[in-house]
């Protein structure tokens, strides 16, 4: 099962099976799987007609005739979806051909260094009809129809001891050879099935890094798809301009993809929690009604000693007036106001006797069952209202980001870009509720007033999901994850918060679906842990996710830490990798390497353009001032931060 390499002689022997190539182009090739005793290339044709020999060959008159013959009460296909029917017989056909040779990966030692988008292009590859790519041969492609990305971060060419600014570092590395001192020498399983690994480049530019995993889960859009896509917008704006606002609100699905609190009677699974309240439902209102009225709500919060709970709540109405502003005095001790977002001060929470139970009662006099609640973001509201409610608008779903999904746009460059007002300007006064609510009012009827399609973009790019879901033979796929936010597109999600999770869901998952994306996260502590403290409060909170530290604030784990979590990782991918079935095809990438040099200094050149907009250049002490020499030492923190690395088998 190991990787063996191809000597550069064009007649070549290997002690533990045989490889031998008569052809110049095949010099540099090396085998990531099995050594076969002959090489034989893809063809890189694809069908780029969907006309076939019979429809070339079929008159106007004839296709008629067959129209006028088919047996009544039969149904009658368009000539499209006769292509269609055809074109998925000669791929079924093609798929069952030659399926008693094992697939392999055989590698172009003569490429440049691998990037993620070639993983990409590669996954996109072995589960659809796409051009063969240059810097790999698959063997037997048509025998792989399950594909397993396994994201594990930590990993980069230092734990592995390869040095990436070497002349040959594009080509395979037997890594084996290498893993002779550190942490990586626990990696003991993974020998098993990968002698050979590849540095992978992550995208960006001179002065940063594009998250991996949007880089490996987005493909840019097809001609025709944009085309498609613009069409299909411009006919949404014109014919629905001015739609009632309940077409807005979020789904049941889009809810539960959310994360916002469902009420008992959407979800007989969920029950009511303790000092939770949620929106009566009256028997005498369809199911489900027309919500007729809108109010806006925003929340700023504390952090107490059990999490983030509410310190002040403000409803603001369809004309803009003013329902309810309250402040209130949590329940449990404030160690930290987070004055630079709510605002709050121990003088001014000063005397205020409001608690969360006063706050929930009067929602319920406000908020009736057909009310619809506008936000942005506003799962984050919900639940430190600990109130749930069945129809939502949300201004960070209805607007699009700039990039596309999933990132998502902030209130305070909505206001800027769609109704030209600057919000969120008080400095370290914080933000203003009011304020925050009212912009999502005046968002959410701007959007009615113009259409659905406004303050969208025409994306450049679609989920690897979707685009394999549109496949004529259609793939389907699963995001195994501690986050949501990239599972667009995909036919399953599975929320996971350790590494145990991920490999227990994997078999059932490779069961049902073409494609797999898991993350691992166990050996992420090698790129630096948060801090005792910031634990201690991500336990408080019960998130069950890692807390949201800066990777320049992360502090060193031991060494022994660093080995214990590679032995249960590498103990991980092996349990993955003997649950899956023959010829499934497994990429295992860190995407790239440690980000903490880069985040300091990126936080050094923040601060510095803060302080530069607000003062003199002469005020600026020399420490704080972003130098040529800090400019050098970004540009190499960036590319010395983008080498990952990647391994690829078939199983």
């Amino acid at each position: 099962m190991k990787d063996i390499p191809m000597s550069d002689q064009t007649n070549a022997s290997i002690d533990t099976g045989s490889l031998t190539s008569t052809n110049a182009m095949d010099q540099n090739l090396v085998p990531t799987k099995e050594i076969t005793q002959e090489v034989t290339k893809e063809s890189s044709k694809t069908p780029s007609n969907d006309r076939t020999a019979d429809d070339l060959s079929t008159t106007p008159l004839e296709k008629k005739r067959k129209l006028e013959e088919t047996t009544p009460g039969e149904e009658v296909l368009t000539a499209k979806e006769r292509r269609v029917q055809k074109k998925k017989a000669k791929l079924l056909a093609k798929l069952n051909e030659g399926n008693n040779g094992r697939a392999s990966f055989m590698l172009n030692i003569a490429h440049r260094k691998i990037g993620l988008k070639d993983l990409r292009e590669l996954v996109i590859y072995l589960l659809s009809e796409t051009p063969a790519l240059s810097w790999i041969m698959v063997k037997n492609r048509h025998s792989i129809q399950k594909v397993v990305i396994l994201y594990v971060g930590g990993m980069d060419p230092e734990f592995f001891n390869v040095d990436p600014t070497k002349k040959d570092a594009h080509q395979p590395t037997k890594w084996t050879d290498l893993a002779t001192s550190g942490p990586v020498t626990e990696f003991q399983h993974l020998q098993k099935y990968f002698d050979y690994m590849n540095i992978v480049k992550a995208g960006g530019d001179k002065q940063r890094i594009f998250p991996p995993p949007s880089t490996l889960l987005n493909v840019p859009l097809s001609n025709s798809e944009k085309m498609r896509r613009q069409h299909e917008m411009k006919k949404k704006n014109e014919t629905m301009k001015n739609m009632p606002s309940e077409n807005y609100m979020l789904t049941l699905h889009d809810l539960r993809e959310q994360d916002y609190p469902l009420p008992t009677y959407l979800d007989s699974s969920v029950t009511l929690a303790e000092n939770w309240m949620e929106t009566s439902k009256p028997t005498t209102l369809p199911d489900p009604p027309s919500p007729k009225t809108m109010i806006a709500v925003d929340c700023e919060m504390c952090r107490t000693t059990v999490g983030s709970e509410l310190t002040r709540v403000t409803l603001i109405d369809e004309e803009g007036g003013t329902i309810y502003d309250e402040l209130v005095m949590p329940s449990n001790p404030i160690v930290d106001y987070l004055t630079a977002y709510s605002g709050m001060t121990p003088e001014r929470l000063e005397g205020v006797t409001t608690r969360l139970s006063d706050v929930q009662a009067k929602l319920k006099e406000l908020v009736t069952y057909d009310t619809i609640l506008v936000g942005h973001a506003l799962v984050n509201d919900m639940m430190a209202l600990k109130f749930s409610h069945p129809f939502i608008i949300d201004t960070s779903v209805l607007y699009h980001h700039t990039r596309g999904p999933p990132f998502r746009p902030s209130l305070k460059w909505l206001a800027q870009k769609w109704l030209q007002r600057p919000i969120q300007t008080g400095g370290e006064a914080g933000h203003d509720s009011r304020e925050d609510a009212l912009t999502c009012m005046d968002l959410i009827k701007l959007k009615i007033a113009n259409g659905p399609a406004f303050g969208e973009y025409n994306q450049e790019q679609e989920s690897i999901f979707s685009r394999l879901g549109r496949y004529t033979l259609p793939r389907t796929s699963v995001m195994i994850d501690t986050d949501q936010l990239a599972a667009l597109g995909a036919t399953q999600f599975i929320r996971v918060t350790t590494d145990k999770e991920v490999v227990e869901a994997i078999p059932k998952a490779v069961e049902e679906n073409n494609l797999i994306w898991a993350r691992l996260r166990g050996l992420e502590i090698n790129h630096g842990k948060i801090s005792e403290e910031d634990q201690t409060m991500n336990d408080l909170i019960g998130s069950g996710r890692p807390a949201h530290v800066h990777a320049a604030n992360k502090v060193d784990a031991s060494s022994e830490e660093i080995r214990e979590a590679a032995r249960k990782v590498d103990q991980s991918i092996s349990t993955i990798i003997e649950s899956l079935p023959e010829n499934t095809a497994v990429i295992v990438t860190s995407g790239q390497g440690d980000g903490r040099a880069l985040s300091k200094i990126l936080m050094k050149q923040k601060k510095y353009r803060t302080l530069f907009n607000t003062q003199a250049l002469s005020m600026i002490p020399m420490e704080d001032r972003f130098t040529d020499g800090d400019q050098e030492a970004l540009l190499a923190a960036v590319e010395r931060t983008k080498d990952g690395v990647c391994f690829m088998m078939v199983k």
